[in-house]
């Protein structure tokens, strides 16, 4: 990584946000990138060779992993392209379409399910209020994917590697809900101090991807052969950092500062030796489908389960969109102000419908819409956060497209 003073040097950030098969959005836009860096630099390029720190928080943290997860002569495990395959095989294992049978069960046994059925028979209620009850319950008592799927998968995957061996540094977020504190994972972290912080990458990623009440919380504890063993108990880090872009920066920062204390890393970032790339996974926000008409019935039920428990959990959309933006906003307001906009860019689509969006939608006829929305995408111009007209994305710049801005940054 490149010190700030380097004259001529810069240091390169990817970050990417969480969502779920959403993920695939990144993952397509990242497949394009190296393409066109193979189109400059030749066949051998990978995009984990073009950035010196890259960060993920949930899927994305996945993505993190499977590009700097090495193989032999210092390649990625994955290319990008082959990370687009992995969602449209693996998504249906992690996010099976059969829900649990837990509630169902429950209340068989106890006898409350054929009541259930009586009541609603004699009150006439329609079949899918009664089937919406059930979904309610079962969210209630349990998370909606056991995450066994999930955890042999990503085993199988990262295997026995761990965070020091990463082709590139990568800094990916969790949540430790013992101590209501982010842990952030690092590999430059984990080189300075292997006997405290140097754990295996498939419990970082199973970590960063525990989603509350869609997989259950993540324990797991870390023996060094010569130190105290750690003890964590980790969430997704979307509750806190959804959009790790800032986080990732302050990390570069404190390596470029030498390792100083954060608030002497600040004074001395470098705008002009900074080239930061940041992927969101897309958001409904112009779907409108939760309304407050009715301010007295947002209850438990509604903020947890939301009008569609299929698709919508608005306290989590509410945390993880609100996150997103604001550091959007400090990261623009960052490079704007020191006169070097183009060193940071934000690649979002406001667009989709709450059934797209949702984190565990893997029909394959959303994850190939997911994919046409990286088409659009790169298609569009420039754009930014527009907070004052409600609009996330309006076009700042007419003459770049997206597809057009970075790819050469990179390999210059």
């Amino acid at each position: 990584m490149a010190a700030a003073g380097d004259h001529g040097k810069v240091t390169t950030i990817l970050s990417i946000d969480g969502g779920g098969v959403r993920g695939l959005i990144p993952a397509t836009i990242l497949a394009f990138l190296e393409s066109e860096l193979k189109t400059l630099d030749g066949k051998d390029a990978r995009v984990a060779h073009y950035f010196d720190v890259v960060s993920g928080t949930s899927t994305g943290g996945l993505v993190t992993a499977m590009l700097t997860t090495p193989t032999g002569e210092n390649r990625p495990l994955f290319e990008a392209n082959e990370i687009k395959t992995f969602y449209f095989e693996q998504g249906p294992h992690i996010f099976p379409r059969e829900p649990t049978k837990t509630a169902v069960m429950l209340f068989r046994i106890s006898g409350w399910f054929e009541k259930i059925k009586k009541w609603a028979e004699w009150l006439e209620t329609p079949v899918e209020y009664t089937v919406t009850f059930v979904k309610w319950v079962e969210k209630a008592l349990r998370p909606k994917y056991n995450g066994t799927a999930l955890h042999d998968i990503i085993k199988k995957v990262m295997g026995k590697t761990r965070l020091h061996e990463t082709i590139t540094n990568v800094i990916i977020p969790s949540y430790d809900i013992k101590f209501l504190q982010p842990v952030i994972f690092s590999t430059l972290k984990a080189k300075l101090d292997p006997s405290k912080d140097d754990v295996l990458l498939a419990d970082v990623c199973i970590a960063t991807s525990a989603a509350p009440s869609y997989f259950p919380p993540y324990y797991f504890e870390h023996k060094p052969s010569n130190g105290v063993p750690r003890k964590f108990n980790l969430i997704d880090s979307g509750v806190a950092a959804n959009n790790p872009t800032l986080r990732a920066t302050i990390e570069a920062a404190r390596e470029m500062s030498q390792n100083k204390i954060v608030a002497h890393c600040l004074k001395n970032i470098d705008s002009s030796k900074l080239l930061v790339l940041s992927l969101g996974t897309g958001s409904a926000r112009r779907d409108e489908k939760l309304q407050v008409a009715d301010h007295n019935s947002w209850g438990i039920f509604q903020w947890f389960m939301g009008q569609d428990p299929d698709y919508t959990t608005p306290l989590l959309d509410v945390l993880t969109t609100a996150t997103e933006d604001m550091v959007d906003i400090y990261m623009s307001a960052f490079f704007n102000v020191s006169g070097y906009s183009d060193n940071y860019l934000r690649i979002q689509d406001d667009s989709l419908k709450y059934s797209e969006a949702a984190l565990e939608n893997s029909h394959r006829e959303n994850l190939e819409h997911l994919e046409k929305i990286r088409n659009q995408l790169l298609e569009n111009p420039v754009s930014a956060l527009k907070l004052e007209t409600g609009s996330l994305y309006e076009p700042i710049d007419n003459t770049f497209k997206y597809k057009d801005r970075f790819a050469k940054k990179l390999s210059d």
